[in-house]
């Protein structure tokens, strides 16, 4: 797909690409591995776009599967994956804000700048996976705060997510087991609480219902 893909790279924003690969992604998931997905909450996502996305980060699941629930959403990654023959070359032409880890104080500048640029001038959600890495699911990881960061610089609103991907989809798996993913979407905090007081309703919004979702799955498997 990315060979074939590769002339839409003159376009600046080919945004159908992510979603075309991602919807593909999703199809194959479901008919050929088995896992389909059911989410709670499609009426909360704002239609104004220009809101962040908070999620736990379980599997390579929803880093793929969000494409196809939200409009052009902007993922937050690391910038060793923008070395990726071509894969790399699409996160950029579309988008895609890579952060630095080892230079984090100079690369979070960089970060504000582009998450500005794509709330504001491109209208578009960003993503963003506070606790960093995957984690297992029931055992969450602390959120990091650069989230608090993010919000505090662009007063965006906030769209709390919770799933159990990571249930069929294992963290740094390859196997994938059939089921049914479950997602679930908040209702939109809206951009006037102060850091403090987010700093305890999003995790505890997020890691609650990760932690119910996993064992909504766990009694399914047994």
């Amino acid at each position: 797909m990315g060979v074939f893909l590769l002339p839409t790279l003159i376009i600046k924003r080919p945004l159908f690409v992510p979603r075309l690969f991602a919807g593909y992604t999703r199809f194959l998931l479901k008919y050929v591995a088995g896992l389909g997905v059911e989410i709670e909450g499609l009426e909360n996502i704002p239609k104004d776009n220009t809101f962040l996305i908070v999620s736990n980060h379980q599997s390579a699941w929803e880093t793929l599967v969000f494409f196809t629930i939200f409009k052009n959403p902007v993922m937050i990654l690391k910038k060793e994956l923008l070395s990726v023959p071509l894969f790399g070359w699409f996160l950029i032409r579309t988008g895609m804000i890579a952060i630095d880890r080892k230079n984090a104080a100079s690369s979070f500048k960089a970060l504000l700048r582009n998450i500005d640029q794509r709330l504001k001038d491109e209208q578009r959600p960003v993503c963003i996976f506070p606790e960093g890495t995957r984690n297992q699911p029931g055992q969450p990881g602390d959120f990091q705060k650069g989230i608090y960061l993010i919000h505090k610089h662009t007063k965006a609103p906030i769209l709390c997510v919770a799933h159990n991907a990571g249930l069929y989809w294992r963290p740094h798996k390859f196997f994938i087991q059939p089921g049914k993913a479950k997602v679930f979407i908040y209702p939109v905090l809206p951009a006037v609480f102060d850091d403090d007081i987010l700093k305890t309703i999003v995790p505890g919004m997020i890691q609650s219902k990760a932690k119910e979702l996993a064992k909504i799955g766990d009694k399914k498997h047994e």
